[in-house]
């Protein structure tokens, strides 16, 4: 951290992410490192469940397609 003459804590605009550095005050960077972010996350989600449907039993995946497919009917999604 650092401090100005006052003590006050002065907050700098850049950050160290995983992406690399990010400038704070640049409005496309931070949709950038945002779209990163999301990109990575959605890619975890898709493999933790392509893993957990390999665990299942052929009779697991079947109530997990129906639910699924119910689910999807409910909340309207395509």
């Amino acid at each position: 951290m650092r401090f100005d003459k006052d003590g006050k804590r002065v907050r700098g605009k850049d950050i160290v992410t995983p992406f690399g550095k990010l400038d704070l005050g640049n409005k496309e960077e931070k949709e950038q490192y945002w779209g990163e972010v999301q990109q990575v996350e959605e890619a975890r989600i898709r493999d933790a469940q392509r893993k957990y449907h390999a665990r299942m039993s052929e009779k697991e995946r079947e109530d997990a397609a129906k639910w699924v497919g119910h689910s999807r009917y409910l909340l309207d999604e395509e």
